[in-house]
This record gives structure tokens, C-alpha cells and sequence, in this order.
């Protein structure tokens, strides 16, 4: 029978039997019968094409999928009519064929049935072959294929629930005039006359950390997975067929101003208890030969856990009582409150965590090697230092790679508190972050370093992991185009709102700054900037993100980064 693996499956088909001298039209016998030349038929089967069906709760796909494609299989039979003049000919009246995969070939159920070339005669065929279909064969070719696809008997089937039924349910049709070529040719192209509907249920199950990850996962911390305790599953009043671990299928009638909906059952990962789910997705058209699919999210956590890693966005948690990191995904469960679990305790937010760029060479030698981790505390504001003064343990650097690779935040804020310990008031950044350290002290343990000023290394992946933000070769580190300021202020406030986390507010010249601890030159420093909605005639409609070289005597906000 028909399987949905296999993409476009074409066979060369050959029916040779017996035949007769008759070139009259009787009664649907053969006419115009050319020396019993056999037809040679090309068979194709098309796939399904993939659309996306959206609505709340669901996410869209537009990724092509193995379970659309179709091919013929071994056993599987098609029912064929040939049409002239208004009658059946020859007898060819729902004639059954059947595939033989070992050679390709299609032969006659029932011997003596034949298929040869004659002029003037088209062929309609249909799969799945049933035994009472008729055809009306004074209509014209599309009258036919309504009334093949309007039989109740071709219908899909309410009980799709196994591999059979659910093809069984697949109505293909194919129509084709021969060639007068010899060998004559009859091509026929099969074409899907449903539709065919996904539905994958997803649900947020727990993870766990890999070995030696450096963190442990905090309490109730689930990411978005396939929702395996799925049961009792209705998708357009059918019952499905479970295609794989994650998809359940149907076949249904084409149909206009309509849309996925069902419910199933599954059961809540915390409780063990039963709740039944109800979805349904936006208002579309069904068109026949067309798949849908509808990603469908639990509101009640599932079963299970996962192995899972570490990535930009995941939230920071200190469990002082065992000295350790946990972490709560960044894409995790959210409260109906719009926030993660626990979100009050939330320290910081993983910025990078590739281990080629854990290259702080004090941070190594202390073993925080997993992560560096913008802390959720806005320190105040504070310039960097003193202009006209190289510090000598800070390289100071302008190309873009040397920007990228930069990665000592902590090094760089070490040399600075160590060397001005006695005069931090001469460099005020600095001298937030001393007091941030003093404050806390005591609960910092040996699990993560004390907080630095981030490096522009650091700053540069914040606004690539978070905000989302690619440097362009026009732009290059000052992007003003197509809205990229808001664009990226946004990613990363709302990423921020997880845990109730805001950014300090715009300065009266219409700028959002942030102090960097690497330095450009002997006058300047680097910085973080966001510069939007100014009404200055110069700078009116900007939109603007930017890292750059600035004065060291400007005052930016200070925001703690630490690693573990």
C-alpha cells in the first residue's frame, strides 16, 4: 500500500496480454484498435505541499517533511476506466491493477484484462482501488473527478488510527491521453484530492544538566519538547494516525473558510493528573493536495526530562547552601504571570557560554570556564577615568576582531581595582563595581567570580546572543538602518521581563549608555550605546545601537557581569 517515504516514485509499466482484431465501437468494446500495440505507462505520485495553518495556541512550519512524500508499494491496486466518445471502451471500466515492486510492473488482477493504444481514448485512474466505483462516462473528464471525489465510498475514513486505515483514506486521481508514439506512452500523474493535516502536541518537560556542565538545573526548570503522554487524540473529528513520536495525521475533505481543531488528553507532569486540552488554529482553506500543521503547546507541564546544556538567555541561580550554579532555561516554562519560576532569586543572565571563548585568563585559573553572565543589578552611573593616561594592563584595540575576541572583563577590572585601590574615585565605573564586590561578599562563594565591568568582547555578544543584532560590513559598529536600535532594545527587554528585570531609563539627550572596561585609547574608552526618538535636527529619526570609542570622562550606566 501507499507510503508516505520516498519522494517522487516513477515506474515504467507494460501491459502485455491477449488481443482481438475489432476496431468498432460495441457496446464499449475496443475501437480504433492499432496493431495491438501494448501501452507503456509512466506512473508518478506527487507529495504533499507543505502550508502552515497558525493560531493561539501554535507556532508555524515551513519545513519540508519526510511524512509528505507518497510512493506506490508492493500490493498496492488502482482502479482504471478509458473513455471515447462518451462510453467505457473496451471494457476497461474499473479495471483493478496491482503493483509488483520486485520489477516495477502493474498487472491485471484478473486476466484477460487489457490495455492497449487506440486513438481518441483518455484514461482516468484513482487510488485506493474499490470494487463498486463507477463513472458516469458521458461527463466530461472534471465532472468525473468530482463525482470520484464526492463517492461516499472514496471518502476519508472517521478511524485513521492505523497505518492502513490512514492511507486507505489518501483518494489520488490521475487522468492521461497515450501518445501516438511506438511504443505509445500513457503518463500518469497522480494527484492528492484531500487534505492532509498535522497535529503535534508539545508540552514543557524537565531537563537535566550534562556531566561536568558547571551547573545543576534549578527547580522547575522545563523546556518546550513533544508531548509523549498524548492520548485519546481528535483532529477534526478523526481520529489520527500517530505517523511518529511526534505527529499525529489525518486525511480530510478539502474545504473552504475552516481551520485545525481537537482536543486529546495528557497528563500534568507535576500532579500525575489527566487534563484534557483543547486546540484549534486560525480560520484557513483547506485545498486539496495541501498539508497543514498545527504545533499546539500544553498549558500544563509534561512527563519526562531531557538532557539539556547551556545557552545564551538561560537565567542564573546561587544555592548558597550547596555552593553551586543552577540555571533555569531562558526559553522555559513561564508563570501565568509571564515569568519563569523562582524569578525573584535570579542573579544574572548567561551571556556567552562557547567554551572557545571562555578565555579570561584569570577567570581559568580560577575555574570559571562556563559562562560569563550579565548580573541583573543596575549599579548606578560613573566614567571610566582619567583622559591622557595609558593604562598599561589594558590593551587598547580598534579592529573588529580584536573587539569580537575580547573576553577579559574580569581581568581588565582586576588590573584597574588593583592598581587604583587607594583612588577609585578617580575612576568612578570602577569604584561601583568595588562597592558591589564589598556588598557581596559574603555570598558569593567559590561557585562563580565577583562581578567585573564586561569587556566590549562581552557587551559584542550580549547584543548578538541576545539582542540579536548582526554587524554588517555598512554599518560596521554604528548600526542607524532598518530600525535595529529598537529592534535590539526590545529582544533584550523582554528577555530581561522573565525574571522582572528592567534596563535604567533613557538620559535627557535620548541616549541609554553603558560602561565598558575595555579600553580604545589613551582618551577613550569603550561603550555600549543606544540613541533613539532624539528631535536634535541632526540626529532626528535615528535609530541607533552602537559600540564606540568615547571620551573616559562621560558618565554611562555601570550593569555587573560575573562567570562560573
Amino acid at each position: 500500500m501507499k507510503s508516505f517515504i520516498g519522494i517522487i516514485f516513477c515506474s515504467i509499466l507494460l501491459f502485455c496480454s491477449s488481443c482481438t482484431d475489432e476496431n468498432e465501437t460495441d457496446n464499449g468494446r475496443r475501437t480504433d484498435h492499432y496493431n495491438s500495440i501494448p501501452l507503456t505507462i509512466r506512473v508518478i505520485t506527487t507529495d504533499f505541499e507543505n502550508l502552515p495553518s497558525s493560531g493561539q495556541p501554535s507556532t508555524r512550519t515551513f519545513v519540508k517533511d519526510e511524512h509528505l512524500k507518497t510512493e506506490f508499494t508492493e500490493g498496492d491496486k488502482i482502479g482504471i476506466f478509458a473513455v471515447k466518445n462518451g462510453i467505457i471502451v473496451d471494457n476497461v471500466n474499473n479495471t483493478p491493477l496491482i503493483y509488483n515492486a520486485s520489477n516495477g510492473s502493474w498487472n491485471p488482477v484478473e486476466n484477460g484484462n487489457v490495455l492497449y493504444w487506440y486513438d481518441g481514448a483518455s484514461y482516468i485512474a484513482y487510488y485506493p482501488y474499490r470494487k463498486d466505483i463507477e463513472i458516469d462516462a458521458s461527463k466530461s473528464t472534471s465532472e468525473i473527478i468530482t463525482s470520484l471525489v464526492g463517492n461516499e465510498i472514496l471518502k476519508p475514513l472517521k478511524d485513521q488510527s492505523t497505518r492502513e486505515k490512514h492511507i486507505a483514506s489518501d483518494l489520488m486521481i490521475a487522468t492521461g491521453t497515450p501518445t501516438t508514439n511506438t511504443p505509445s506512452v500513457l503518463n500518469l500523474l497522480f494527484q492528492h484530492q484531500f487534505t492532509l493535516l498535522v497535529l503535534q502536541p508539545q508540552a514543557y518537560v524537565g531537563c537535566f544538566a550534562p556531566q561536568n556542565a558547571g551547573f545543576v538545573y534549578h527547580q522547575e526548570s522545563r523546556i518546550l519538547g513533544t508531548d509523549s503522554a498524548s492520548t485519546e487524540v481528535a483532529l477534526n473529528n478523526i481520529t489520527p494516525y500517530l505517523i511518529d513520536s511526534m505527529k499525529y495525521c489525518a486525511i480530510v475533505p478539502s474545504q473552504e473558510f475552516t481551520k485545525i481543531s481537537g482536543n486529546y488528553t495528557t497528563t500534568n507532569g507535576r500532579n500525575g493528573e489527566e487534563t484534557k486540552i483543547n486546540y484549534s488554529g486560525s480560520t484557513t482553506t483547506f485545498a486539496s493536495g495541501k498539508c497543514y500543521t498545527l504545533k499546539v503547546v500544553s498549558p500544563v507541564p509534561g512527563k519526562g526530562s531531557t538532557v539539556r546544556g547551556l545557552y545564551p538567555g538561560d537565567f542564573v541561580f546561587q544555592n548558597n547552601e550547596k555552593n553551586r550554579i543552577e540555571i533555569h532555561p531562558g526559553n522555559g516554562l513561564l508563570e501565568k504571570n509571564g515569568k519563569i519560576y523562582d524569578y525573584g532569586n535570579a542573579i544574572g543572565m548567561v551571556i556567552t557560554c562557547d567554551p572557545k571563548k571562555m578565555t579570561d585568563e584569570e577567570c581559568k585559573k580560577n575555574g570559571w570556564t562556563h559562562a560569563y553572565v550579565m548580573g541583573l543589578d543596575n549599579l548606578g552611573s560613573g566614567y571610566w577615568g582619567p583622559e591622557d593616561l595609558m593604562e598599561s594592563g589594558i590593551p587598547t584595540m580598534t579592529e573588529l576582531k580584536q573587539i569580537r575576541d575580547n573576553m577579559n572583563g574580569y581581568s581588565e577590572t582586576e588590573w584597574i581595582l588593583k592598581n587604583y585601590e587607594t583612588s577609585l574615585t578617580s575612576y568612578p565605573a570602577f569604584n561601583l563595581i568595588k562597592k558591589q564586590r564589598n556588598k557581596e561578599a559574603t555570598s558569593i562563594g567559590s561557585s562563580r567570580s565577583p562581578c567585573f565591568l564586561p569587556s566590549i568582547g562581552q557587551w559584542f555578544d550580549m547584543l548578538t546572543n541576545i539582542c540579536g543584532w548582526s554587524v554588517s560590513n555598512t554599518s560596521g559598529l554604528n548600526d542607524t538602518s532598518n530600525g535595529n536600535g529598537s529592534k535590539t532594545l526590545g529582544n533584550l527587554t523582554k528577555q530581561l521581563a522573565k525574571v522582572d528585570n528592567k534596563l535604567p531609563n533613557f538620559n535627557s539627550n535620548y541616549r541609554l549608555g553603558f560602561s565598558c572596561s575595555s579600553q580604545h585609547n589613551k582618551d577613550k574608552c569603550w561603550m555600549l550605546l543606544w540613541h533613539m526618538n532624539d528631535p536634535t535636527p541632526e540626529f532626528q529619526n535615528w535609530d541607533r545601537i552602537c559600540l564606540q570609542g568615547y571620551t573616559k570622562l562621560a558618565e554611562w550606566n555601570v550593569r555587573p557581569f560575573f562567570a562560573f
